[in-house]
């Protein structure tokens, strides 16, 4: 049997958008099979999953929000059915770190649902696998969310993150532990760790990070007036920040993060309260 999973909320809320090309692609693959559609916000993705034998097969239609929900509901277990994912989100940072500039629709996802990482974010334990972010980066992601709520509409995240810049954000003072070694820096940006080397749809942040190794990168950037942020923001999008002394780039299996005020944060671009402290673990 082939299951085509989806989320009518997902790609903001045009989730059903696309079906006919991915029921095609399925019938090209099982001409003999009717695939069967699966709403994920009805039924449990995770216990459909882990009942298919080997000769099933799913599609998961939709993009980092939606694989951030999957990988929360297997908890760790890995399907021994062949599961893919179909691209079908906005921002798809999952895709881009995996496949670079390749355009396929379709990826085999069992591989990489191995060794998830979690993170300790306001009491509650939460896989993740892009990034958990705090700063610049985790209030844009908060504010893009009030503003699309508040306007019924998508928000251009760009725009959002250089209205912090320019006037709202407040850096913060940060101490930052990678495997055991202690940090502290002034007038904190970002202080995130990542699994994945992108953000934001397509902002290079940890432009050196391998998903598939037993580490996480924690980036933190630090030290700058908001003219010298806005100066050297750009650079983000390729990567360059890295090679700048206001940036620190350190990998480990375990990081935790105190602020001096509450920071806003998101992971996988699903914001959460704010909050002073953070724990990621691979």
């Amino acid at each position: 049997m082939i299951y085509i999973l989806y989320n009518p909320k997902s790609n903001n809320g045009r989730g059903t958008e696309g079906l006919d090309a991915v029921i095609a692609a399925a019938g090209q693959r099982h001409p003999q099979e009717t695939p069967e559609l699966v709403d994920v916000t009805k039924e449990d993705e995770a216990a459909l999953l882990m009942a298919m034998g080997p000769e099933d097969e799913a599609i998961l239609c939709g993009g980092d929000g939606t694989l951030h929900y999957l990988v929360n509901a297997l908890d760790g277990r890995v399907p021994t059915a062949p599961l893919y994912l179909w691209r079908m989100g906005t921002g798809n940072d999952f895709l881009r770190d995996v496949l670079g500039k390749k355009k396929q629709q379709m990826l085999l996802l069992n591989p990489y649902l191995e060794n998830i990482p979690a993170a300790e974010v306001n009491g509650r334990r939460v896989r993740f696998i892009n990034n958990v972010s705090f700063g610049l980066d985790g209030q844009t992601c908060e504010l893009g969310e009030q503003e699309k709520a508040r306007l019924g509409r998508p928000v251009n995240y760009i725009f959002v993150a250089l209205r912090l810049l320019f006037r709202d954000y407040r850096p913060a003072k940060a101490s930052v532990t990678v495997d055991g070694e202690t940090r502290t820096y002034e007038r904190v940006w970002v202080a995130s760790a990542f699994n994945g080397r992108y953000v934001g749809g397509g902002m290079k942040l940890a432009p050196g990070q391998d998903r598939r190794s037993d580490k996480l990168c924690c980036v933190v950037l630090h030290s700058l007036s908001r003219v010298r942020a806005l100066l050297y923001i750009a650079s983000v999008l390729w990567g360059g920040h890295v090679k700048l002394k206001v940036c620190d780039v350190r990998y480990g299996h375990d990081i935790s993060a105190a602020f001096d005020i509450p920071m806003g944060n998101n992971l996988d671009g699903e914001p959460t309260a704010r909050t002073k402290t953070y724990r990621a673990v691979k």
